[in-house]
């Protein structure tokens, strides 16, 4: 692997690594913001007091027989109004992948939330068979550096993303104002990109400081962030 990322500007897509295209960024966006609907959904019924949800509990259920899964961490602080951190997750799969290996790397990684009280919830959403997008809320930024520490999630990265994808690609970024009792939508400021198919792997890191807009609309002063939707 390369000792560093390949930094790169907020409109460069660069060839060979079509994991890293800008044009990602308008459907990632999409998904991110439809598990962050289902998630507000349920903490709104939640607070109405027409669903219970306990600490670490998962939900399933399926839309036009597509798969969906949400793990409610903590719901009283996801109740509760400030600004929250997120991840999001998008891996192109490989045809022959391992389902079994993948999904029992993911449940060690719902298991070992309880270790990590920051973080507040996990959504998945199947965008074709066994192919899913992943959100993670969590409350700090240092929370994600925590999770990503432990030998589950080292072990994701190192053995099973490699066999399983032929590129990843990592999104960090904030919901703001009231977080999820709110209405903003997510705001991506940094993007991470892993392409295996090449050796050494290749690994490319991209800094949105005006957020995803920056790429999808032009340069934007963070001074204005939260103005934005």
């Amino acid at each position: 692997m390369n000792d560093g990322p390949e930094v790169l500007g907020p409109n460069d897509s660069p060839d060979g690594h079509p994991i890293s295209t800008v044009a990602h960024y308008k459907n990632d966006l999409a998904l991110l913001n439809y598990l962050l609907q289902d998630l507000r959904v349920l903490i709104r019924r939640n607070a109405k007091g027409e669903i219970a949800l306990a600490a670490q509990q998962v939900l399933h259920w399926d839309v036009h027989g597509l798969g969906r899964r949400t793990v409610v961490c903590n719901p009283e602080r996801l109740k509760q109004s400030g600004e929250v951190q997120i991840v999001g997750f998008f891996g192109d799969r490989r045809p022959k992948a391992d389902d079994e290996t993948i999904d029992a790397s993911e449940f060690d990684l719902i298991d070992e939330f309880v270790n990590y009280p920051g973080i507040l919830s996990y959504s998945s959403i199947e965008l074709v068979d066994h192919y899913w997008a992943n959100l993670v809320v969590h409350a700090e930024p240092d929370d994600r550096e925590a999770w990503r520490a432990s030998e589950v999630h080292k072990d994701a990265v190192d053995r099973v993303a490699p066999a399983a994808y032929h590129g990843v690609r990592i999104h960090n970024g904030r919901i703001r104002g009231e977080g999820i009792p709110g209405s903003k939508t997510v705001l991506i400021e940094d993007t991470k990109y892993w392409d295996y198919d090449v050796s050494p792997t290749w690994h490319g890191i991209r800094y949105l400081p005006g957020g995803e807009y920056e790429t999808l609309s032009g340069p934007v002063d963070p001074a204005v962030i939260d103005k934005q939707p």
